[in-house]
């Protein structure tokens, strides 16, 4: 079955929905909701809770975003109210709740976050897409994540993601010939002119490029020359950063 990926360059996506931190949280059902009603496809997070349920929310541990020290693992799934996001009255959603906020509407990502067991959270998220009629795509850091998809879901769109920060990373998924495995790259904004990426795209020219995230005039120039497209976030209080793309 040939892939129908086309969606994935005809707009940008917001980084966690279209979130300010200050009313509508990244990550929220707010964030995901501004995103969808605005027409950007949408990037976001998938974790599994120790009871199965997935969740939405990037962080692993609740500091950061709901001043908590909570393991995303351990959330109570039936309180969720329990965890405000940024002092707001959002709070973390579900994966499920996401998904009937967007409602086919606009395009996702899913960045399903690393884990020592790939087989319980990659089964529960494409079990749970089996009923979706939108347009998304999976993507992962975890090379074992993306094996996994690759190996046993060969017809879902397949990213695998490049961090710049950790070098170990984007050296062992280079290394390993992720690159053969997937649909597209998605790339950190501050590593897009290296060499060995453009010569993946080079060599193959139907791998789309990805890049996140985008903030500033200059990353949005970077990544409209070597991209396919790109992720991006905004913010009003930021002279900095860049006003929400026209679509």
């Amino acid at each position: 079955m040939k892939k129908d990926y086309k969606w994935l360059t005809e707009k940008p996506a917001t980084h966690r929905g279209f979130h300010d931190n200050k009313i509508a949280p990244e990550n929220s059902l707010l964030a995901i909701k501004n995103a969808t009603e605005a027409g950007y496809n949408i990037e976001f997070d998938v974790h599994m809770t120790k009871t199965g349920v997935l969740v939405v929310h990037h962080d692993y541990v609740l500091t950061r975003t709901a001043n908590q020290n909570v393991k995303v693992k351990d959330l109570d799934t039936d309180h969720l109210e329990k965890y405000p996001l940024f002092g707001t009255k959002e709070c973390i959603p579900t994966f499920n709740d996401v998904l009937n906020t967007v409602d086919g509407k606009v395009g996702l990502i899913i960045e399903i976050k690393p884990t020592r067991h790939p087989k319980p959270v990659c089964d529960a998220v494409i079990e749970r897409l089996k009923s979706y009629k939108g347009k998304y795509c999976l993507e992962s850091f975890d090379i074992g994540v993306v094996n996994y998809i690759h190996k046993n879901y060969p017809d879902e769109i397949l990213g695998q993601l490049y961090e710049g920060k950790q070098v170990w990373q984007r050296v062992m998924a280079l290394c390993l010939k992720q690159h053969k495995k997937v649909d597209f790259l998605a790339i950190c904004i501050d590593q897009v002119y290296l060499k060995k990426y453009s010569e993946i795209k080079k060599k193959y020219p139907e791998k789309l490029l990805i890049t996140w995230t985008v903030r500033t005039p200059k990353q949005l120039e970077d990544a409209k020359k070597v991209c396919d497209n790109y992720i991006f976030e905004t913010n009003k209080k930021n002279p900095d950063y860049i006003e929400p793309p026209i679509i």
